[in-house]
Parts: C-alpha cells; structure tokens; sequence
C-alpha cells in the first residue's frame, strides 16, 4: 500500500512540473496522505483499526482544463484513491463537462457533474481547502450520491458588501450506495435541485433542496414486495417498496475573519420508500488561525428516525409465514443508517503555500442504533466509544 501511495505521489510530481501545457490547455491537482489509528482492539471504523493505516482517506486528483474561447470551456478530472472498497468512493472519472460563460454573472455547466447538496461538495476531496483532515462524516458520508449527469446553472450578483448566488441543477444518475448494511444499485431521474447563498463581507449563508425519483436495484426486497402481496399483506409490501420519492435539505452557515472563524452545516434527507429511515445530521466548528497554524474544536452528530415496520404477518401459525416475518423485519434492521457523535480536536500547520499537514484527535460515541459505523465481531459487547488519531499531508498543485 505504501507503494501504491508512492507511486500517485511520483506521478503528481511529473505533472506538477508543468502548470499548463498550453496557453489554451491548464493542468492542475492535488493529493492527500492520511494515516489512523483506532485504540480499539477488532474493531474497525472507516477502514481505521489498531494499527496504523494509510490507505482508507489516501488520493490523488488530477484535473484539466481547456478553454475554447472567452466563452466555452470543457474540465475533466481523475480521481485514484488507494483505498476502493466502497462502491461510492471508487477510482476513475470524477469530472467530464463542458461550461458556457455568456457573461460575468451566468455560468452554465453540461456533463458528469460534482452534485451540490453540501457547501463543500465542489472540494470535499481536496483537503487542503478544510481546517479539517475529512470534512465531518455525520453530514458528507451518508448515502447520497455524488456526482449526477446533468445541467447546472449559476447566476450571481451583488453590490459592494453584499453578493448573491442562485444555482439550479437537473439530470439523473445510476450506481451503488450503501443504506445502512444494505448495499445496493440505484436510479435517480428528475433530480431538480436548487441553491441559495448570501455572502456579506466575512460571513456566508447557504440554503438547499433537491427532489427526485429514486428506485434501488435490490431483486430480494422486490421478491418479498411480490410474494406480500400475493398473501395480501398489502401495508407490509407498500413498506417495502424500491420506487419513491426522495428530498434533501441543508443549511450552512460560514464566517472567517482571517484570525478566527465558525462553521456549521445541517441537512434532513427523507424518501418516501419505507425501508429508508430519515436522517437528521449537522456539525458545528470554531477555531482560530495563528499563521501558519490553524486550531479547531467541532462537534458532530447524527439523528435517525427510524420507520416502524407494518407487522401484518400473524406468528406461530405457519413455519413459512415465521421465516417470511423474519425475513421481513430484518430488511428494516439491515437498512438502519449508522448514528454517532463525534467531538474532534485538530490542527493545520501549512508549511508551504500549497502544503499542509494536518493531525487530529476525535472522540467517537455511537448511539443505540444499528453499529454506528464501527465494524465489529459477531456477539461483541463492544460499547460503541473510541477514540481515532489521524495525520495527514495535503497538497495541491
């Protein structure tokens, strides 16, 4: 694995030697290296355990940029990440959309886009952009997709203090997440989604909200959704649907003054499929920057709300009907989203203008529900608290 980080590192170097190959063609990146330690004994957390790991947070992207005319332009980016087992954060084309500039104030983009639910979507690989090692999880690791196949359009203006931003965005996507420890294929279509921000002088305001169709790519739950309705156990099979509605909603709020500054971000994202609880999460930040040292103190947590089965199917009557209301209620247990606080301690020591290293200490409290993102052992009496220790190097070039 090391190696492996080596070697995104040896090519970002090569690149980086040349910052625009033309006068029309632009190069860019960056490239983090984490590495973590859980102090609990067989228990893993985010890919993190006893032992001193690099690759869970380790990646390297590279991006180019070539500009037609005043006009329009087309971005392409890569990202390698050395560690892909999550179906959501695997390597390859991250960007691939042209933008037409027809003025200063409307910017309009066309292609595979970074979907703008959260107000570090557009960077939230790019660590040296954060105070933070990894932007909180409660808010920016649930199970919403990140990029979409679309349009977006930008619109801003302002005055001397004041500056506006209306953004609007369309298209549909397909792939895998995770919902709780249900891995699954997903479709959304009529994705429709709108952003507001206020920006006055050092402080920022964001609100959002997104709609769509979803459907989730699960053959199991579709079978038992077929066979409840054929024993006429109809509230049961409407629980379980796969197709539905699904809204998301967030507000953040930003204020740096250069010497100290305050964060904080809250989304609640509901869907109309039973078998999908809603969730409530957010994060607040503070800290102060004592140039070239940064200092931060956050805290984060997730709430979930989790749906009730329908409890149709009579027990002890019929073996097959026993096995049939197990397997029911344990697609609602499977499908529970993780829940947790965190308070994070952390500091960011920017060696260079474009260098950084970063180290953390984070406090982890999971709640009674589901394991809190913790993987552990069969029969653990595990208590879901932990602490994590991270270090990292971020760069950009």
């Amino acid at each position: 694995m090391r190696h492996k980080i080596l070697y995104l590192l040896f090519i970002s170097i090569m690149f980086s030697h040349s910052s625009a190959f033309s006068n029309d063609f632009e190069f860019s990146g960056y490239a983090r290296v984490i590495g973590g330690y859980l102090d609990e004994k067989d228990v893993e957390y985010k890919g993190y355990e006893d032992s001193i790991k690099f690759s869970p947070s380790s990646l390297i992207g590279l991006q180019g940029e070539y500009q037609f005319n005043n006009n329009w332009s087309a971005t392409a980016q890569v990202l390698l990440r050395s560690d892909n087992t999550t179906a959501s954060d695997n390597s390859g084309l991250e960007w691939l959309y042209l933008t037409y500039t027809p003025t200063d104030n409307i910017q309009i983009k066309l292609g595979k886009l970074r979907t703008p639910f959260f107000t570090l979507s557009d960077f939230s690989d790019v660590g040296f952009a954060y105070p933070w090692i990894n932007p909180p999880q409660q808010v920016y690791d649930t199970y919403l997709f990140k990029t979409f196949n679309g349009i977006d359009a930008v619109y801003k203006f302002g005055a001397e203090s004041l500056d506006v931003t209306l953004e609007g965005y369309y298209g549909e996507e397909s792939g895998e997440i995770g919902i709780g420890t249900l891995k699954t294929g997903f479709e959304v279509d009529n994705l429709l989604g709108f952003i507001g921000k206020i920006n006055i002088e050092n402080l920022e305001f964001r609100v959002s909200r997104y709609n769509g169709n979803i459907k989730l790519d699960i053959e199991e739950i579709k079978q038992l959704e077929n066979v409840l309705n054929d024993l006429n156990f109809t509230r049961s099979a409407n629980s379980v649907q796969t197709q539905g509605r699904a809204h998301a909603e967030q507000f953040g709020i930003v204020y740096d003054n250069l010497d100290y500054f305050f964060r904080g971000e809250w989304v609640r994202i509901k869907t109309d499929l039973g078998i999908v609880p809603i969730i409530q999460s957010y994060y607040l930040t503070a800290g102060v920057n004592y140039a070239p040292f940064t200092y931060h103190l956050t805290f984060a947590d997730s709430d979930v709300d989790i749906r009730s089965p329908e409890n149709e199917i009579p027990l002890g009557i019929d073996a097959d009907l026993d096995r049939l209301a197990y397997g029911y209620n344990s697609i609602f247990e499977d499908s529970t989203p993780d829940s947790l606080k965190t308070w994070t301690i952390g500091v960011r020591w920017d060696v260079l203008p474009n260098l950084a290293l970063k180290a953390e200490f984070s406090a982890l409290e999971g709640n009674n529900v589901k394991d809190s993102f913790f993987v552990t052992p069969e029969n653990s009496n595990f208590d879901k608290k932990a602490s994590l220790y991270l270090i990292g190097l971020d760069w950009v070039f």
